[in-house]
C-alpha cells in the first residue's frame, strides 16, 4: 500500500516526452554534512564517517583539503517510476566524457530528475550562499544541522534567508550516530522552538517512517515543515528522507510558451573546440539552437548580437531548452570581425530575443522591509544587492515612507527606496524579489520600478542640479548709492 501511494505522488513524464527537474537547495552550517549527504544520495554508497562520500562532491583541490565547500555545485540522482533512486558513482573531479556519460546514464533511466544544489555553509561564502538561494530558483531547500554541533549562527542566517524569499523548507539532523543522546534532544528542541517563532511561523513535524513522509507530501500547502534524523555512515533514517523526495513535484510554474525568451547566465567556460560556453536557467519561451540572441548588458549597457550554436541540459545534448531548465551554451558573435571572449561576460548578464528591445538600467525603486540594523539606515546608505543572478553593491538615493514619516529606516520598517548601482548598469525586471545586506544588515524587498538611465545621464542630470545651485548661491555686487 505504501509503494502504490509513493508512485501515486510521483512527478510524471511531459506528454511532449521532457521530464520534471526538481531542484533542492542544500544550505546549513559549515561541517554540518551538506556536501556528504549529497553524496550519499547521488552515490548510493554510505559514508565511512572519513569523507568518502563529500570526495566526489567537490569540484576544487582546496575544497577537499579543507572539507569545505566554496563554490555553488549541482549534482542530479534520477526518481524511477517506483519511487527508487537512480544514482552515479562518478567523481566531480573524474574527466569530462565521464561525466557526461554518467549523467546521460541517470537522465536515461530515470522518470524524473533531482537536482542538488550544493551551496557553501562557513560565513566567508554567504554571499555566494544567497546568490545561490536567488538565482539557481530552488523549488526547495533542505536545512542541514550536525546534531553534534546544534544551532549555530549561519543556520539561523540561511533559515531566514530561505524564508524572506518563501522557499519552502525541510529540516535534516545529520550526525545522529555520534552524538549523545542529551545532546540531541537538545538539537531537536532548539529547532523546534525556531521554527515555531514568531519570525518563522512553522509548525515542525518529526518523520518517523515512511508513512509520515507520505503524510508531508500530502500536506505542503500547509505551514508543516519535515524534520529528519538520519546518519549517513550508518544508514538510519535515509529511506525517509528518499521516499519524501521522490515524492515532491516542482513548484514553481514557467511559461515556456511565451514568445520573448531570456536566458540567465550564471557561469562561464572556456572549452577546447568549441570556444565560449554559457551555463545558466531559461526564465522565459524557449531557448532553440542555432538561434540568434542579444547578449548583455556589458560595461556600457548595451546588447551585443550573438549565436546560441549548440545546447546541452544535464550534460546531454539537446535542440531547445525550456523555461524552468538550467543547460548549458555555445555562443559566439554574430560579427564576423568581433571576437567573443570569456572575460567579457559575467554573472547576471542576459541572453533575451532580439524582438524584445532590451535595456539597462541604473536605477530602480523597490517597497523593502528592514529584517535587522543596528541603527538607522539614511539615504545614500550602500549595502549589496542581490536580485536574481545579479549581485552588486547600490546606493539608497531616495527614502519615501508611505505616511512620509521621515527619511530614515530601522529594524522592521516598511518603505519604497529608489537603489542606484555603483559599478556597471544591470538588466532588471519588475516583480522580481531582492535582498540586501551590509554586515549585520538584512532586508527584503520587491522591485516596483525600473528606470531607463545610465551612469552617463545621471552624471549629466547632477551636474545640472549642481550649476543650478552654485548660481542661486552666488551674490553679486551691487553699486553704492551716495
Amino acid at each position: 500500500m505504501e509503494d502504490k501511494k509513493g508512485s501515486e505522488l510521483l512527478p510524471e513524464r511531459k506528454n511532449d516526452g521532457r521530464i520534471h527537474d526538481l531542484r533542492v537547495a542544500v544550505v546549513g552550517n559549515v561541517d554540518s554534512g551538506k556536501s556528504t549527504l549529497i553524496g550519499v544520495l547521488t552515490g548510493g554508497e554510505l559514508d565511512d564517517g572519513r569523507g568518502k562520500a563529500r570526495s566526489k562532491i567537490f569540484a576544487h583541490r582546496h575544497e577537499a583539503a579543507t572539507g569545505r565547500t566554496s563554490c555553488i555545485s549541482q549534482h542530479i540522482v534520477g526518481v524511477r517510476a517506483d519511487g527508487k533512486f537512480v544514482h552515479s558513482n562518478k567523481s566531480a573531479n573524474t574527466t569530462t566524457a565521464a561525466k557526461n556519460k554518467a549523467w546521460r546514464e541517470v537522465v536515461e533511466k530515470s522518470d524524473s530528475v533531482i537536482t542538488l544544489v550544493d551551496l557553501a555553509g562557513h560565513e566567508r561564502y554567504l554571499k555566494t550562499t544567497i546568490g545561490g538561494l536567488t538565482g539557481c530558483y530552488p523549488d526547495y531547500a533542505m536545512l542541514i544541522i550536525g546534531a553534534n554541533m546544534g544551532i549555530t549562527k549561519m543556520t539561523k542566517e540561511h533559515l531566514g534567508v530561505v524564508l524572506a524569499l518563501n522557499i519552502p523548507v525541510c529540516c535534516v539532523i545529520t550526525k545522529i550516530d555520534i552524538c549523545p543522546a542529551n545532546v540531541l534532544s537538545r538539537t531537536k528542541r532548539h529547532l523546534f522552538r525556531i521554527l515555531r517563532s514568531r519570525g518563522a511561523k512553522k509548525q515542525p513535524f518529526l518523520v518517523k517512517n515512511e508513512v509520515d513522509a507520505h503524510t508531508c507530501l500530502k500536506n505542503q500547502s500547509t505551514k508543516i515543515t519535515p524534520v529528519f534524523m538520519l546518519s549517513t555512515v550508518t544508514g538510519k533514517g535515509m529511506e525517509n528522507l528518499e521516499t519524501y523526495l521522490s515524492g515532491l513535484r516542482p513548484r514553481q510554474a514557467w511559461d515556456d510558451e511565451a514568445k520573448s525568451v531570456e536566458f540567465n547566465v550564471e557561469e562561464t567556460f572556456n572549452v577546447t573546440g568549441v570556444g565560449v560556453v554559457v551555463s545558466g536557467t531559461a526564465v522565459h519561451g524557449r531557448l532553440v539552437q542555432n538561434s540568434t540572441m542579444l547578449l548583455g548588458p556589458f560595461s556600457d549597457g548595451t546588447f551585443k548580437p550573438v549565436l546560441a550554436r549548440t545546447i546541452q541540459r544535464k550534460r546531454v545534448p539537446v535542440p531547445v531548452c525550456n523555461a524552468g531548465e538550467s543547460c548549458a551554451v555555445a555562443i559566439k558573435s554574430v560579427k564576423r570581425r568581433e571576437t567573443l571572449k570569456r572575460n567579457q561576460i559575467r554573472r547576471g548578464m542576459v541572453l533575451v530575443d532580439p524582438s524584445t528591445v532590451p535595456t539597462s538600467t541604473v536605477s530602480f525603486e523597490a517597497d523593502v522591509l528592514v529584517l535587522q540594523h543596528p541603527t538607522t539606515i539614511k539615504e545614500n546608505y550602500q549595502a549589496v544587492i542581490h536580485c536574481g543572478i545579479i549581485r552588486q553593491t547600490a546606493k539608497m538615493v531616495r527614502i519615501r515612507h508611505k505616511d512620509d514619516s521621515g527619511e530614515c529606516l530601522r529594524a522592521g520598517d516598511k518603505a519604497s527606496v529608489l537603489f542606484r548601482f555603483m559599478v556597471r548598469p544591470e538588466f532588471v525586471k519588475k516583480g522580481t524579489t531582492i535582498i540586501f545586506r551590509e554586515g549585520t544588515t538584512k532586508g527584503v524587498g520587491k522591485v516596483t520600478n525600473v528606470f531607463n538611465d545610465s551612469f552617463k545621464s545621471i552624471a549629466q542630470l547632477t551636474d545640472v542640479i549642481y550649476i543650478s545651485v552654485s548660481y542661486t548661491h552666488l551674490t553679486l555686487p551691487t553699486k553704492r548709492i551716495v
